[in-house]
């Protein structure tokens, strides 16, 4: 730990969280020296593949709330599971009535994320539409529809922002205006698109696909923090890896030598998320002889697309 250099102490998905034993303040972002427990904890799931509410079937995608709340799309469940912070089971908040296009229903969930008011906005992936959910409701209403919605972000001002995977673009709404992309694919790279630009800049994955410290192979899932670092969960890398702005290399956070059943390796990650201590959680599935568990687990800290899978905004 370096207490002197990032003051604040915090936290791995089944789903799992790690936590930051260094995290700088949130006006800062995360410090550079910042390291994260590499072992971590079983914050939701991990009972077993189920319907349970204190079990998970296949989660896609995680959002964590400025009261450390998770949210879960939990895909083969067709619904969104909310854990608070140290609870052993999960809340129904949408969906569950089995699968369909019904207002109530969803259809393999693979992202959610949650406004002011504790308003959801969640990607229904089958059913080519985006679900704006309010807090308590028992149904949705749908904003977007005939879309193949993968990912989801919402800035500061309540813009919505929606990866469309088939479409190799990400749409803003309620403008309903391509932000980025649209001009066909691009290849295993993280693309930064500054507003109005008509395309966008390199930041993570320099080299074409691979294993290299330069390169990236399948990322699913991108958060970027107020000192523009970016953190890219590589789904056939099985690894996090961080870029620095302006930097041509990366250093891995956790996995990156392979799956296993450890508490320090990823097996087929999905999704990562921040907490405002700098906790960074990340989804994966857990396959034993026996069983498979889906998890979330917490480590404890601190111009073309192609298949923009999922989008994160960290607020201030």
């Amino acid at each position: 730990m370096r207490e002197q250099e990032c003051p604040y102490n915090s936290g791995y998905f089944k789903i799992f969280s790690i936590s930051s034993s260094t995290f700088a303040a949130s006006t800062d972002g995360i410090c550079r020296s910042a390291t994260w427990n590499r072992n971590g904890i079983t914050v939701a799931g991990g009972k077993g593949q189920g319907s349970s509410l204190n079990q998970l079937a296949y989660p896609e995608g995680v959002f964590v709330d400025d009261d450390g709340a998770i949210f879960i799309a939990d895909r083969d469940n067709h619904r969104v599971i909310k854990y608070m912070p140290g609870a052993s089971n999960g809340e129904l908040v949408a969906g569950g009535n089995k699968p369909g296009n019904n207002s109530n229903q969803l259809y393999t969930p693979s992202k959610v994320v949650v406004g002011k008011h504790g308003t959801m906005f969640i990607c229904d992936r089958i059913n080519n539409r985006v679900q704006r959910w309010s807090k308590n409701a028992n149904q949705g209403e749908t904003i977007m529809k005939n879309i193949t919605c993968w990912g989801l972000a919402l800035d500061m001002e309540g813009s919505l922002y929606v990866s469309d995977m088939e479409g190799h673009q990400v749409i803003q709404w309620p403008q309903n205006r391509i932000v980025a992309g649209g001009n066909g694919k691009g290849n295993n790279r993280i693309v930064k698109w500054a507003v109005g630009a008509n395309q966008g800049t390199v930041i993570a994955g320099f080299n074409g696909y691979g294993n290299g410290v330069d390169q990236l192979y399948r990322p699913y899932a991108v958060v970027v923090d107020q000192m523009n670092t970016a953190y890219v969960l590589e789904y056939i890398n099985l690894r996090v890896t961080r870029w620095f702005e302006g930097e041509k290399s990366s250093s891995i956070i956790i996995g990156g030598d392979g799956y296993g059943l450890g508490a320090d390796k990823l097996n087929f990650p999905r999704d990562i998320a921040f907490d405002r201590q700098g906790n960074l959680y990340i989804k994966v599935l857990v396959i034993n002889r026996s069983k498979v568990m889906d998890n979330c687990f917490k480590m404890e800290a601190n111009h073309h697309l192609q298949e923009p899978f999922l989008l994160f905004i960290l607020k201030k």
